[in-house]
């Protein structure tokens, strides 16, 4: 099929009149690509049990601790792993910006790292001994300083190895891309950086809060404790679900008792406050 001449294209050179862009002027084609948003091959690497290097200044710590590349969470593990006295020990895969990554970036082995987003435990990994090279698929296990981090499915470093190591064996991937969805364009904000309220509660607050404690009876939404007694009310807590204090819609708010709270994402930190310890050891 031959292409007209769209110098003399009737159509094309009508609407350009009334346009009031002359017969003879074509504008020029500028495509651009977002640079923040994944390429076809990155989204293809990610997506495969190979993963995809990347550099430290790519990743991003996310404000709930997950970690990301471009558009994407991801979970990152190491690849190259060398074989010292005969002894093997494999890595951990990651889902946080937990103590061990801290320490790993201290240490300036964080290049080591490949990010993925496929759901399996399945891991391609450089078996090194020597100077040679053994590719191998692994199944690998989740860092435990992640899933403390996170307070994942309530897990603690505190609990009893064994209730550690069975956690670490039940852990699924997709399990925690359905809490934390790899894409991070399902919610867009509401606001910019200019117009963004403060991360501070709002000053009706402390009303709500009380209102809905009452509502729901004193009863922690978790465990199902009862908290009405009055002594007892000041450990029921109201917890902002998206973390924005200043968010108090109801669908945000949940009535938690400290020690729920405490395992919230995020707010493991709590576990260390006075208030805490003085109401797990209470009689």
């Amino acid at each position: 099929m031959k292409l007209p001449d769209f110098f003399e294209f009737k159509p094309l050179n009508s609407i350009k009149a009334k346009m009031g862009i002359p017969q003879n002027v074509y504008g020029n084609l500028t495509v651009s690509i977002d640079p923040a948003r994944l390429t076809r091959l990155e989204l293809e690497k990610l997506a495969s049990q190979d993963g995809l290097d990347i550099s430290l200044d790519e990743l991003t710590t996310l404000p709930d601790g997950t970690l990301a590349y471009k558009d994407s969470r991801v979970i990152l593990y190491i690849r190259d792993v060398t074989i010292m006295s005969g002894r093997e020990t494999q890595p951990r895969f990651h889902l946080a910006n937990c103590q061990t990554l801290r320490q790993m970036r201290e240490n300036n082995r964080f290049e080591r790292y490949v990010v993925k987003a496929e759901m399996s435990k399945n891991f391609s990994l450089n078996i090194i001994r020597d100077k040679n090279i053994e590719p191998q698929l692994c199944q690998l296990d989740v860092c435990q300083n992640c899933l403390d981090m996170l307070t994942f499915d309530g897990f603690k470093m505190a609990w009893q190895q064994e209730e550690r190591h069975r956690a670490v064996r039940q852990f699924e991937v997709n399990h925690f891309f359905e809490k934390y969805p790899k894409s991070l364009h399902t919610t867009h904000p509401k606001n910019t950086s200019i117009t963004a309220p403060l991360n501070t509660y709002a000053g009706y607050f402390k009303k709500t809060s009380l209102d809905l404690r009452n509502k729901l009876g004193w009863i922690c939404q978790h465990c199902k404790a009862d908290f009405s007694a009055p002594s007892e009310r000041k450990w029921l807590h109201v917890h902002h679900k998206n973390g924005l204090k200043h968010d108090n819609d109801r669908s945000n708010l949940v009535v938690l008792c400290i020690s729920c709270h405490a395992e919230q994402p995020f707010h493991g930190h709590m576990r260390n406050s006075p208030s805490y310890k003085k109401f797990i050891t209470r009689q």
